[in-house]
């Protein structure tokens, strides 16, 4: 590869190119890079980059029959990771579709063929043989082939990890103690769900199970099996079906992706359980009230070894990912994965479904949720416009119902048999499913809904249908096989036949659509409920309150409510950007155009450790609203005695010569907006103003007030220093100021008291009280006018503010708002579950072979 292709492709990796801007503050709204839509198409882990592409086509050999399908050429386009070779058949990706990691891969070889056809043989670890014919120009062939090469050689050290990997699938089992016969299968079958030890649940007759057995096993004699697996049309049919109790686990995973994850991050989840053992947080609280309400109707989940599972699992990933932490309705989805996997497997399938499959699900302001309820909506007045005008008219809310389907993917809103049949095909196609089973759902039930008068009856009319799903669905047919057909079978078919027009285009374009709506609905209430929780401040209205929570958030820079957790305090830096909003003398064009650093700036400083009353050196949105209604007071003495303590470092009412210094640093730094740059006008200022004289020139008054308040600072100084304490603390009261002498304001005074006032030797030390500050204060009019007035007047508690953020954005947090509309939503689900595991006689599972597959069953797949 030349260093000019070697210097592109790296650049690819690193998303220079194509990278969805940084500030995207949606999931459906922005454009994704090429490396986003390439992990997310072929659900491969965040590591993997789409390193480069070509035409190809494809042919797979299985080694127990070399000419099965040799001869069957696919073309699409083939794609390179650093792990991973992925090939897309087209027009159809059904038609062969495989994803390899290329730790699988056991050795490539050149082809001979014609000049201009490049072909490689590619041999997997389980003796499937792709054989790739490329087409293109031979120098891109040439160098695809050279980053494979390359490729291949940086994963040879993972090759050592790939057997014990392989060891914990059912199929590696299967597959070697009825074919290959290596031996692995002498140490019995590797570990799984509950399922290993509770049962299953239904009849396993009844569900035809050791047939589905049988069709899985000869479809990996002829298509490799998990990772190394290539998907082709039988590969969606028998999905269809139903899965077999034993391979259902491992399926979903390779479905959904998570196997990837498990497959580089082998030994994550031990150590984390091993690192976290003992730890307790919030989350692990709200776990453990949940345990016991996780399908409580599987026996698994009455005895303390499935229950411990399901604690591990959760408690792993709350520490994993502590900013989602544990969100209501994770339980019942992990207790239904926990039945088919291990906690290993359900741990990495929850981290695949709450990123990737149905993002913002399982979280505090259940978004993701919330939104594709609206999607719903649009999707039944569009499909069924009679039942939707029904529904509005009778103000029967959609939600209520589909809520709890969409959160625990119909777990626990239907028997188990039956939802795990939806979740087998929604591990493969994706969200899409939910809503074409939702809507089917409806249209099946839709002439009873057209009757029902409230939300209870649609609920009750639901509930009964979910009871009689194993029914038959026509029972008054005179056609035997019509009579076969259950309410389930009808429910599959409604949805995944005349509603295949729900594609996922069409969802996202809903999505897109609304998703800003949604936003805006949810922050709007997390910002009503936190500022009526919030201790009510004296002076601030609810108008400047929320101006404040606007600004607050903003400056935290946080994702968008829903789209993922964010911080809730001010650190240091974000407080100096949250008050340049709303302040003048935080104005970055008094500092070169910089935010101010906390640290660079003294009174700043001072002001933000005085609003952090709980020392955490963060400022919570009730400290900021507790400083600003201190800061907006209009009374001169609360003013004056605010700015003192804030130099008060001792808080025995007095200050030193070093402090009557930093006062006045303080006071420069708070006048700048008039004194520097584009001038205020102060209330003496305006009155030199002519009303009758718009266009009047004001640089001279501007250049006057500059000049006043530098003197007045210094002579604040001066008269400090002069009336200063000398002979230590004493207490000091507002009233003690009445006794005071006003200072002279003429030069000669000032001069006398600086030869005969001691208190001017810096040699001796001097302290300031409360009562001789503010007779400094009021001696000067500008000082005067500064804290009763100006102070006021720089700080904008508007939408528009200073005017420094011409766009503020509003990044807001919801802490557990939704918890209580999360829960109403479980306990309609639980309103509609019925239990219907049936017995099953000891030694049944053990009647049938698995070895042939029988005509009987493939007349599985013509049902």
């Amino acid at each position: 590869m030349s260093f000019l292709d070697a210097l592109k492709a790296k650049a690819s990796q690193l998303n220079l190119f194509d990278a969805a801007p940084a500030d995207s503050d949606t999931i459906y709204n922005r454009k994704l890079s090429t490396d986003e839509v390439f992990r997310r198409d072929f659900h491969l882990p965040e590591s993997e980059c789409l390193m480069d592409q070509v035409t190809a086509e494809v042919s797979v050999v299985c080694p127990s029959n070399p000419f099965s399908n040799g001869n069957i050429v696919h073309q699409g386009k083939l794609y390179l990771s650093e792990s991973f070779i992925v090939f897309l058949g087209s027009p159809d990706a059904r038609n062969c579709t495989f994803v390899i990691p290329l730790m699988t891969v056991k050795r490539v070889e050149r082809l001979p063929s014609k000049s201009y056809i490049f072909a490689l043989a590619i041999h997997l670890y389980h003796g499937i043989k792709v054989i790739i014919q490329f087409i293109g120009l031979k120098s891109h062939c040439e160098a695809f082939c050279t980053t494979l090469k390359g490729n291949l050689k940086s994963n040879l050290p993972l090759i050592k990890e790939l057997d014990p990997f392989l060891r914990t699938f059912y199929s590696e089992y299967l597959v070697d103690s009825l074919i290959e016969k290596k031996g692995l299968a002498a140490d019995g079958p590797p570990p799984g769900g509950l399922g290993q030890i509770f049962r299953y649940p239904g009849d396993a007759r009844k569900l035809r199970d050791k047939s589905k057995m049988r069709l899985w096993l000869e479809y990996y004699r002829e298509h490799g099996r998990n990772v190394s697996l290539v998907r082709q049309p039988g590969f969606y049919k028998l999905i269809r079906v139903g899965l077999p109790n034993k391979l259902r686990g491992e399926i979903w995973e390779q479905c959904c992706g998570s196997v990837y994850l498990r497959m580089q991050n082998q030994r994550l989840y031990s150590s984390l359980l091993e690192e976290y053992q003992g730890r307790t947080s919030l989350a692990i609280d709200e776990i453990e009230k949940d345990l016991n309400r996780s399908l409580p109707e599987y026996p698994g989940y009455q005895d303390e070894r499935g229950i411990a599972r399901l604690r591990r699992v959760l408690t792993v990933y709350s520490w994993k990912n502590p900013q989602v932490g544990y969100c209501q309705a994770m339980n019942i989805v992990v207790a239904a994965l926990l039945i088919y996997m291990t906690e290993e497997q359900a741990f990495w399938c929850l981290n695949m479904l709450c990123d990737r499959i149905v993002p913002g699900y399982y979280s505090k302001t259940m978004y993701g949720t919330l939104l594709d309820q609206k999607v719903l909506e649009c999707l039944v007045e569009r499909t069924m416009p009679i039942l939707w005008e029904h529904l509005v008219k009778q103000d029967i809310q959609l939600s209520v119902v589909s809520l709890p389907w969409f959160l625990s993917l119909f777990i626990n809103s239907m028997p188990l048999v039956f939802a795990f049949r939806i979740v087998d095909v929604f591990m493969l196609e994706g969200s899409r499913v939910l809503f074409q089973v939702a809507l089917a759902i409806l249209r099946i039930n839709g002439e009873e809904l057209l009757d029902a008068p409230d939300d209870g009856v649609v609920i009750g009319i639901l509930k009964d249908y979910f009871s009689t799903l194993d029914q038959s669905a026509h029972p008054n047919s005179t056609n035997e096989r019509l009579r076969a057909v259950t309410k389930f079978q009808e429910l599959m078919v409604v949805a995944f036949k005349e509603f295949s027009v729900v594609t996922d285009s069409m969802i996202n374009s809903y999505r897109s659509k609304y998703e800003n709506k949604i936003l805006g609905d949810i922050e709007l209430f997390a910002k009503r409920t936190q500022l009526r929780n919030l201790q009510k401040p004296k002076l601030l209205n609810m108008d400047q309150m929320g101006v404040i929570y606007d600004r607050f958030y903003a400056a935290l820079q946080e994702p968008r409510l829903g789209l993922g957790p964010g911080k809730s305090e001010l650190s240091g830096d974000r407080f100096c950007m949250f008050m340049a909003g709303i302040v003048d003398w935080m104005d970055p064009k008094y500092n070169n155009d910089q935010f101010l650093k906390l640290e660079n700036e003294d009174f700043v400083n001072r002001l933000f450790n005085r609003w952090d009353t709980q020392l955490l050196g963060v400022l919570t949105l009730q400290d900021v609203i507790n400083g600003f209604d201190k800061l907006v007071d209009t009374d001169i003495m609360s003013a004056m005695s605010y700015f003192f303590e804030l130099y008060d470092d001792s808080g025995e009412s007095h200050i030193s010569r070093e402090g009557i210094l930093k006062m006045s640093e303080g006071l420069l730094f708070l006048t700048r907006p008039y004194r520097e740059g584009d001038m205020k006008l102060d209330a003496i200022s305006r009155k030199h103003l002519d009303p009758e004289n718009p266009h009047q020139d004001t640089s001279t008054i501007q250049h006057e007030q500059s000049v006043r308040y530098l003197s007045s600072v210094s002579n604040f100084i001066q008269r400090a220093f002069e009336y200063a304490d000398t002979e230590g603390p004493t207490p000091s009261s507002p009233s003690s100021s009445s006794e005071a002498t006003p200072p002279s304001s003429t030069a000669s005074s000032s001069s006398k008291a600086v030869d005969s006032n001691p208190a001017l030797d810096p040699s001796r030390p001097l302290f300031l009280n409360l009562a001789t500050f503010r007779m400094v204060v009021l001696a000067d009019e500008t000082l005067e006018i500064l804290f009763s007035t100006s102070l006021q007047e720089m700080i904008h508690l508007t939408k528009t503010g200073t005017g420094v953020f011409s766009k503020a954005q509003s990044n807001r947090t919801l802490r557990t708002v939704f918890d209580g509309i999360l829960a109403d939503g479980m306990r309609v689900a639980g309103e509609v579950r019925k239990r219907i595991d049936e017995a099953i006689e000891e030694g049944e599972e053990n009647e049938d072979s698995v070895d042939h597959v029988k005509q009987t069953d493939r007349d599985l797949l013509d049902d």
